[in-house]
C-alpha cells in the first residue's frame, strides 16, 4: 500500500484515479461532502492551489491543447478571485 503522506504518492493515486475510465467524479465529490467540515475546507484549499498552479502554467505557456482549458480555468479563477480571499483560515 502506498503511503499517503508522500505527496508523490497521493498525486499519483489522484492521477490514477482520474485516469480511470468511467470512475464517477460526482459520485467521489458526493462523498467528500459528507465529510468532515474541516477536511472539506482543506480539500477545497487543495482545488484553489490547484487552480492557482493552472494560472502559473498559464503565465509560463507552460500548456498545451490537452490542458489548454484547464490553464485558462486558472487563469481566469485568479483574476476574479483576489489573493486574500483565496486564503481558507485552518478552523
Amino acid at each position: 500500500m502506498k503511503s499517503m503522506d508522500n505527496p508523490k504518492n497521493v498525486a499519483r493515486t489522484l492521477s490514477d484515479f482520474v485516469n480511470g475510465m468511467g470512475n464517477d467524479v460526482k459520485e467521489v465529490v458526493q462523498e467528500l461532502s459528507i465529510d468532515h467540515r474541516t477536511l472539506q475546507q482543506g480539500i477545497t484549499r487543495f482545488c484553489v492551489a490547484w487552480l492557482e498552479e493552472c494560472d502559473r502554467k498559464h503565465k509560463a505557456a507552460d500548456y498545451d491543447l490537452r490542458n489548454e482549458a484547464s490553464a485558462e480555468l486558472g487563469m481566469k479563477f485568479v483574476a476574479r478571485i483576489k489573493s486574500e480571499e483565496r486564503a481558507l483560515p485552518f478552523i
